[in-house]
């Protein structure tokens, strides 16, 4: 499922940095966002503890996974 979520984050942040459907694209983040900030902080804690394992079998790709907290305004877990 992490993955599956990643694979949507990239595609929408690519779509964002081209210009296509841009608005939508930036909408769909915030939803996400939105959703995963609603976690308490034992799930922030799995949900970052299942992208540090995803990152670790993954490690052309591992720095971004690890800034998608970050990148979606939720460092708070």
């Amino acid at each position: 499922m992490v993955r599956a979520l990643l694979a949507a984050v990239a595609t929408l942040e690519d779509l964002v940095k081209t210009g296509r459907d841009a608005q939508m694209a930036l909408n769909a983040l915030e939803e996400i966002a939105f959703e995963l900030g609603k976690m308490d902080s034992a799930e922030g804690r799995r949900f970052i503890e299942v992208l540090e394992h995803v990152a670790a079998t993954d490690p052309d790709r591992a720095a971004w996974i690890q800034d998608v907290p970050s990148a979606l305004g939720l460092e708070h877990m």
